[in-house]
C-alpha cells in the first residue's frame, strides 16, 4: 500500500487474497456501503428532477388546476382578500373572458413552441447538436412554458367550474381577475423568451456560456480536492487484485470519492478507478481494481457490487461534473464553423477565445488523477482525472487539423498555446505546450505550402516559443482580433 510521503511500496507477498466480504458485525455502522447507495439514489432523485422535461409542465398543471376550483366560486369572506373586487361580471361574462384568455395563451404558446423549434434546429445545424442541452435546460423553456400551462388549465378548469355556478347576478369574481393577471404574465414571459432567445443565438452570448458552465464544473471539482492527498504514484496490479466491472452500459458522469474511502478504509481496501468522468463503458467491462489488505478479507461475490455504487452511470455526458464535454462542445462549434458548408471563421475564432479563457482558468486549479487516504496517510483510493495538457490537447488537436489552412486561426491557436503555457504550473505542462506549438506550426506549413502568409504565422510561433520560455506574451499581428 502507498503511503504518503514514502512514494510507491511494493506490496509483500502474502498480503493479498482474493475478494470477500467482512462479516457485517465487523463493519463500522454507518460505514460507506449505505452511504454510497445514499449518495447514488440522492444523485438519481436530483439527476431526475434537473433534466426532467415533465416536472415542471406538471406541477405547473396542478396548480392551474388546484387555482380553478378554489377561485370560481370563494366564500363571501375571502373575497377581499383574494382581490375579486377588480372585476365584476356575471358567471357567462366570466366564462367568456375566461375563453378569451385561453384563446390568447394557447397562440401565444404556439409562437413560443415555433420559435423554439427554429432555435433547437439552428443550433444543431449550424453549431452542435450537443448544445441542445443548454438550450433545454434554459429558463425560457423551463420556466416560460409552464406559466403559459398554468394559464391554460386554469382557464378550462375555471370555464368548467363557471357552468356549476348558480344564478346570474354580477358580482366580484376572482377567477376572473386572476386570468387577467395570468394573461399579462403570459404577454411577459413571450415577450421575454422573444429577446432572450435572440441574445442567446449570438454566437459570442453562446460560447460564453458554455465557457461559464465548463469553468464552474471544473471549480466544483476544484473543491472536492481540496480534502485530496499528495500525488503519489499507484502500486503495481497484484495477482490477488479483483476487477470492479460496469453495471451497465452508459457513460462515468460522477465518482464520489469521499464514499469510496470510507468503504475502502472500513475494509482495509486500496480501490483504483480507471476510468474519468465522461468515459463511455460496457456493461461488465473492467474499469478499475480492488487490492485487499490481508488474506481472506473478501468475497469475490459481495465486493464490487458495493464500490460501484459509488461511480455514477448515466445514459449520456453530464456537464455538472464533465470538464472535457463543455471543451468538446466549443471545439465542436469551431470545426463546424471551418466546414465548406458554413465557412465562418470567425465562429471558430470565438470559440478559441473562450477555449484559451476556459484553459488559463484551469491551469490554476488542482487536475490530474486523484489520492485520497485515510486517517493514517495510507492513500487508499485512486481516480483517474485528465491532466491540463490533456485539456490542451483536446482542445487544440481537431480545430488545428481542419483550420490549418485558415492563417487567424492558426495565429488564435499558437496564441492559446502560449498563453496556457504560460500560466501551466508543471514542467510536463509546458512541455506539452511546446509540441503543441510546433504541431500547429507544422500542420500549417503542410496546408499553406508556398502561402505568403506562412511567414508572419512562423514568426509569431518564434515569439510564442520564446512567451514559453519566459517573455512577455506577444500580441496578435495586425488585424488578427
Amino acid at each position: 500500500m502507498a503511503t504518503l510521503g514514502e512514494g510507491t511500496q511494493p506490496w509483500r507477498e502474502g498480503r493479498m487474497a482474493g475478494t470477500g466480504a467482512l462479516p457485517r458485525e465487523q463493519v463500522r455502522p454507518g460505514g460507506a456501503p449505505k452511504r454510497a447507495r445514499r449518495w447514488h439514489e440522492t444523485r438519481r432523485l436530483r439527476d431526475w428532477v434537473v433534466r426532467s422535461d415533465w416536472l415542471l409542465p406538471a406541477l405547473a398543471a396542478l396548480l392551474g388546476g388546484v387555482l380553478g376550483v378554489m377561485l370560481v366560486d370563494p366564500p363571501p369572506g375571502s373575497v377581499w382578500a383574494l382581490g375579486g373586487l377588480a372585476w365584476r361580471g356575471t358567471p357567462r361574462e366570466a366564462r367568456t373572458l375566461l375563453s378569451s384568455v385561453l384563446g390568447t395563451a394557447i397562440t401565444s404558446l404556439s409562437i413560443i413552441l415555433s420559435l423554439s423549434m427554429l432555435v433547437a434546429q439552428n443550433l444543431g445545424a449550424q453549431y452542435s447538436p450537443r448544445l441542445l442541452r443548454i438550450y433545454q435546460r434554459d429558463a425560457g423553456i423551463r420556466i416560460v412554458i409552464p406559466v403559459f400551462i398554468v394559464t391554460c388549465v386554469y382557464c378550462v378548469v375555471a370555464v368548467q367550474r363557471f357552468g356549476l355556478v348558480p344564478g346570474d347576478q354580477e358580482r366580484p369574481r376572482p377567477a376572473a381577475s386572476m386570468a387577467i393577471f395570468l394573461l399579462i404574465a403570459c404577454g411577459a414571459a413571450l415577450v421575454f423568451q422573444v429577446l432572450h432567445t435572440l441574445q442567446l443565438m449570438r454566437v459570442e452570448n453562446l460560447v460564453r456560456t458554455v465557457a461559464n458552465i465548463t469553468l464552474h464544473a471544473a471549480r466544483g471539482l476544484h473543491r472536492r480536492r481540496m480534502s485530496d492527498a499528495p500525488p503519489v504514484a499507484p502500486p503495481p496490479p497484484s495477482t490477488h487484485a479483483l476487477p470492479l466491472r460496469a453495471p451497465a452500459n452508459g457513460f462515468v458522469v460522477d465518482v464520489d470519492g469521499v464514499a469510496l474511502l470510507a468503504r475502502a478504509e472500513a475494509r482495509r481496501l486500496v480501490v483504483h478507478v480507471d476510468v474519468a468522468i465522461g468515459e463511455p463503458v460496457l456493461r461488465g467491462a473492467p474499469i478499475g481494481r480492488v487490492e485487499p489488505e490481508s488474506v481472506g478479507l473478501l468475497r469475490p461475490a459481495d465486493e464490487p457490487e458495493s464500490l460501484v455504487s459509488a461511480i455514477a452511470l448515466d445514459r449520456w455526458r453530464d456537464q455538472d461534473a464533465d470538464v472535457a464535454l463543455g471543451l468538446r462542445q466549443l471545439v465542436d462549434i469551431a470545426i463546424k464553423a471551418l466546414s465548406p458548408g458554413i465557412n465562418d471563421p470567425y465562429t471558430a475564432v470565438e470559440s478559441l477565445d473562450q477555449l484559451t479563457f476556459v484553459l488559463c482558468g484551469l491551469a490554476h486549479l488542482r487536475l490530474g488523477p486523484r489520492v485520497l487516504a485515510d486517517g493514517d496517510g495510507r492513500a487508499r483510493v485512486f481516480l483517474r482525472a485528465p491532466e491540463l495538457r490533456d485539456y490542451l490537447h483536446l482542445a487544440t488537436e481537431q480545430i488545428t487539423r481542419y483550420g490549418a489552412a485558415e492563417p487567424v486561426v492558426v495565429l488564435r491557436l499558437l496564441r492559446l498555446v502560449g498563453a496556457v503555457g504560460q500560466c501551466a504550473r508543471h514542467p510536463a505542462d509546458r512541455q506539452a505546450a511546446h509540441a503543441t506549438l510546433r504541431r500547429i506550426l507544422a500542420e500549417a506549413e503542410r496546408a499553406q505550402a508556398d502561402s505568403p502568409l506562412l511567414e508572419p504565422q512562423r514568426r509569431y510561433a518564434r515569439e510564442m516559443e520564446r512567451a514559453l520560455d519566459g517573455a512577455p506574451l506577444p500580441p496578435l499581428p495586425g488585424l488578427e482580433f
